[in-house]
């Protein structure tokens, strides 16, 4: 088991998407340069505790988000970009939103487990 948190940096960079933040801006609001920003989003810097929580607040992330995913919902193999995905998902769908993106899915696997038609 490790206590790492689960794929924070790229729930801060689609955080600061999501509110058409620049690097530069962003760092600015949080008295941070844009190189801290940068490694805090490539997962080479891990933010003291103080600054994890101006980055939460600012950016309106939700603290369990980031600390209640474990292992067993993102096991280590899932690539950044598939983790990026469920957060965005979760922070931002509601009920009938998964229940489309969950139709669409089904439909996708679906197709790929048919032959193709001639």
């Amino acid at each position: 088991m490790h206590n790492k948190t689960t794929n924070l940096g790229a729930a801060i960079k689609a955080a600061r998407k999501r509110k058409h933040l620049t690097q530069m801006a962003l760092s600015e609001e949080l008295g941070i340069t844009p190189r801290h920003l940068q490694a805090l989003e490539n997962e080479s810097k891990t933010p003291s505790y103080a600054l994890l929580s101006r980055v939460l607040s600012y950016l309106d992330i939700p603290a369990d988000s980031i600390f209640s995913a474990g292992e067993e919902a993102m096991p280590e193999t899932l690539s950044k970009e598939k983790e990026q995905l469920l957060y965005l998902i979760k922070s931002n769908c509601d009920e009938r939103d998964i229940l489309v993106l969950l139709s669409t899915a089904i439909a996708l696997v679906n197709t790929k487990e048919q032959p193709p038609s001639l």
